[in-house]
């Protein structure tokens, strides 16, 4: 794969000086790190940053400069603080403008030797399939998206984008409406929520809580994106990454550990689908996972008896997207 070919990598850090370098390393230990081009985004410091803090930025500048962790290594530091939502949507832009396309990572992502491999050929796969408007490289872990022993490729199509290590174009990414301008046209139609809501029963409530300003986020934006084209993103059946800032020290990730995957994909001979279509089960799978209503115990341990006799679930309370 020619140089000129890969996507650059676009790394966004700020406190978190363990976390950054274990990211580093991983990434460093890719097979195309070598050939490729890093970026680092810096975040500053907030204002009246207490004292760890101000420690802690600048052990992650010490580390980021720490040797070269790809071919060619650019940072950027920023001397006030931004947040990470401003961090993102500057970054990217920035560098997508130079290079027409990016895989875009944080500070807390473990990476697979293959991880830039597989970003790359997705990102050249689908260059030219309009209705893919993102690659990820995060899969949930098996036992909270099983995926089915028949099906026959390495990646599925998801109708929700991820943010845990993932990849866009140029035309794809300036499609994004930062205001969510249609937001009072999806808030006065339940059917429009409803569909929305088919990534998740989540989205919805996340884009009335950006909107009223109790979420300083990006990604519900790029959400958007996805559903008002139509399109969709493209995920391994098995990640390439393992999100380690699920400890409770992220952003905006409260901490869960049954996020985390501990065996990480490392092939390269990738199967891509062909004719992007969406299979019910595993759309079912994915919205079920993403589903906040839960079962409660005892209706759970039913099901599990049912299901050892060779029966079906007895109680099923989370909706399907597919009948």
């Amino acid at each position: 794969m020619s140089l000129l070919k890969l996507a650059p990598i676009v790394l966004f850090v700020y406190n978190r000086p363990k976390h950054t370098e274990l990211t580093l390393n991983a990434l460093y230990n890719n097979k195309l790190a070598s050939e490729s081009t890093l970026y680092i985004y810096s975040d500053g410091l907030k204002e009246n940053a207490s004292h760890e803090t101000i420690i802690q930025v600048s052990e992650v500048r010490s580390v980021i400069r720490k040797q070269q962790w790809c071919k060619k290594v650019v940072i950027i530091e920023s001397d006030k603080n931004k947040g990470l939502a401003e961090s993102i949507k500057n970054g990217v832009s920035e560098v997508i403008k130079q290079h027409g396309k990016v895989i875009v990572m944080e500070d807390d992502l473990i990476t697979s030797t293959a991880f830039l491999t597989y970003m790359n050929k997705a990102l050249d796969y689908y260059q030219k399939r309009m209705s893919v408007f993102s690659i990820s490289g995060y899969n949930l872990p098996p036992n909270k998206m099983p995926i089915p022993d028949d099906y026959d490729y390495d990646v599925y199509a998801s109708l929700r984008n991820g943010s845990w290590g993932w990849a866009t174009w140029e035309d794809r990414w300036n499609q994004v409406d930062w205001s969510v301008s249609n937001f009072k046209v999806i808030s006065k139609n339940q059917p429009l929520q409803d569909a929305f809501n088919r990534r998740g029963d989540d989205v919805y409530p996340m884009l009335e809580s950006q909107q009223s300003g109790k979420l300083n986020i990006w990604s519900i934006q790029f959400t958007v994106a996805h559903f008002e084209n139509h399109a969709v993103s493209i995920v391994p059946t098995v990640s390439y990454v393992d999100n380690i800032g699920l400890d409770g020290t992220g952003e905006n990730c409260k901490p869960n550990l049954s996020l985390r995957n501990r065996g990480l994909n490392e092939n390269e001979d990738i199967k891509f689908l062909d004719i992007l279509y969406e299979d019910k089960r595993i759309i079912n799978a994915f919205y079920s996972a993403n589903c906040s209503l839960k079962r409660p115990l005892w209706q759970k341990i039913i099901n599990r008896l049912s299901r050892i006799i060779g029966g079906k679930n007895v109680f099923v309370i989370k909706r399907k997207v597919f009948s």
